[in-house]
């Protein structure tokens, strides 16, 4: 068998031998050769211009300067080529024929699934795009979220614990229910939390989710808090004000009839934080998420919507007919009622949002690693056209182009612990691309320039993603809810 320094090095003997011994093999392994474009490859290593890439089942078996023979040949001169692409944290409607190959067609070939256990039904959608009845992106998924008492999404949308006996219990639940990682999330307690956390290491499986919002990232970061989403905590632990606006949360009341109202509080601390934010006490969190292997997702994508007023939207976008009426009526209701209005309100949530761009900005070149996640299917945010938005504002923290892509590529499989199988272009890694137009060096923007892909090897050209969108809207038109289903995970406020 040959070896991969052999791919990297070419020549027609070793790549035409193997394609003679995959051709052997059944169809759903047949061999297919891509020639002629940039190969972006998402080792962080220069562009390489006319290489070729040849594929066999779902597997790269040689990129870069090889000769190939004796396969179907596709000509991308002019073209470019990047790893698929995966959004780090999504929540998925299980609508077969709308929301898996939306992600596939914009090139989004894998997922971080959120509010896994929340649709029991999400991992038998997993099954059916692994043995390949639905066309979607591969999927990972995680528990339903783990809250404390009065969680925002209520007894039957979280699994809420008081004490650290009914943490670990929940932990063991999950486990047993196949959950890929745990969530956690924003009324849990430091014991309630360090349970869920020590549960979690005990039996395999890796943390994520919101820091509590009454618990110190620091704190969170040491008990071994894989991903944090969404920037929650990091201005109140940067803040020279942190232990007086700590109190102040404290102190604030919680009516059950109406939670919603402390978790604006808790936002307004926090963008009141910013205001007091120390450069000093910043690098010390950094360090400390650095050496804890911590990763931010800063979910950049909803964070912006969160920014903006109703006035802020399009409602001609065209990517709103991509999904069922009822989804997108029920985000204009989001917009209208949870979005600034004044004035005021709009220029202190601009420049908050403008703080949490600079905090993304500031972490990446402090080394803490970086996930592309868009918190999709919450108001505007698109499943798979939101993750090119998601790369721009990266751009705009501060991210180069390539880091960006990384982001979404090479440092979403470590983070996965998918390293050696996925996230760049190399032999031996799934045959997950995406084929552009344009340069998305030159400008981020082009990944959205999107001319074929190729999922688990199947190349979908021009004509055929133009067939699945056209499904899609026709699918998003037929489908209707009695009521609009939940959405996102609740960050609004």
């Amino acid at each position: 068998m040959p070896t991969r320094r052999d791919f990297l090095k070419g020549g027609a003997a070793v790549a035409g031998g193997l394609l003679a011994t995959a051709g052997t093999a059944s169809a759903s392994t047949a061999p297919l050769v891509l020639t002629g474009a940039t190969l972006i490859d998402g080792t962080g290593g220069r562009p390489r211009r006319d290489s070729t890439i040849v594929l066999a089942g779902d597997r790269i078996v040689a990129a870069g300067s090889v000769a190939a023979a004796g396969a179907p040949v596709i000509d991308l001169r002019g073209k470019f080529v990047i790893p698929g692409l995966w959004d780090m944290h999504v929540h998925t409607v299980p609508l077969d024929a709308i929301y898996p190959p939306l992600y596939v067609v914009n090139g989004v070939t894998g997922i971080r699934e959120m509010y896994g256990y929340f649709h029991p039904q999400l991992p038998e959608l997993r099954e059916r795009i692994e043995t390949g009845v639905v066309t979607g992106p591969r999927m990972v998924i995680a528990s339903n979220l783990i809250d404390g008492p009065h969680s925002v999404h209520g007894p039957t949308g979280a699994v809420t614990v008081s004490t650290p006996e009914e943490a670990r219990a929940a932990v063991r639940t999950m486990k047993e229910q196949g959950a890929d990682f745990i969530k956690v999330y924003s009324m849990l307690t430091r014991e309630t939390f360090t349970a869920v956390a020590e549960e979690s290491r005990r039996v395999g499986l890796r943390l994520a989710g919101h820091v509590p919002e009454r618990m110190s990232v620091l704190d969170a970061a040491d008990a071994g808090q894989h991903s944090m989403e969404h920037l929650f905590g990091f201005f109140t632990a940067t803040s020279t004000r942190e232990t007086e606006l700590r109190q102040r949360l404290a102190a604030t009341p919680i009516d059950p009839a109406n939670l919603q109202a402390w978790y604006t509080v808790a936002r307004a601390l926090e963008r009141e934080a910013a205001t007091t934010h120390d450069p000093r006490r910043a690098r010390r969190l950094f360090d400390r998420l650095r050496r804890n292997g911590t990763y931010a997702s800063p979910t950049l994508s909803v964070l912006r919507t969160l920014s903006l007023p109703a006035s802020g939207f399009d409602r001609d976008d065209p990517r709103l007919r991509y999904l069922p009426k009822s989804i997108t009526d029920y985000w204009w209701l989001q917009v209208e009622h949870t979005g600034p209005a004044t004035p005021a309100e709009i220029e202190e949530h601009r420049r908050f949002f403008e703080a949490e761009l600079r905090m993304t900005g500031d972490l990446h070149r402090a080394g803490v690693p970086v996930l592309a996640g868009t918190d999709s299917n919450n108001a505007f945010c698109f499943p798979g056209f939101s993750l090119h938005d998601e790369l721009a504002l990266l751009v705009q923290a501060g991210l180069s182009p390539m880091h960006a892509l990384q982001s979404a590529t090479r440092d979403a499989a470590r983070f996965l612990g998918r390293e050696r199988t996925a996230g760049t272009v190399e032999p031996g890694k799934v045959a997950d691309l995406v084929v552009l137009d344009e340069d998305p060096l030159a400008d981020i923007t082009n990944t959205s320039r999107i001319h074929a892909v190729v999922h688990r090897g199947r190349y979908l050209g021009p004509a055929e993603r133009t067939r699945l969108l056209a499904g899609i809207e026709k699918a998003a038109a037929e489908q209707q809810f009695p009521e609009p289903p939940v959405s996102g995970c609740g960050c609004r406020g």
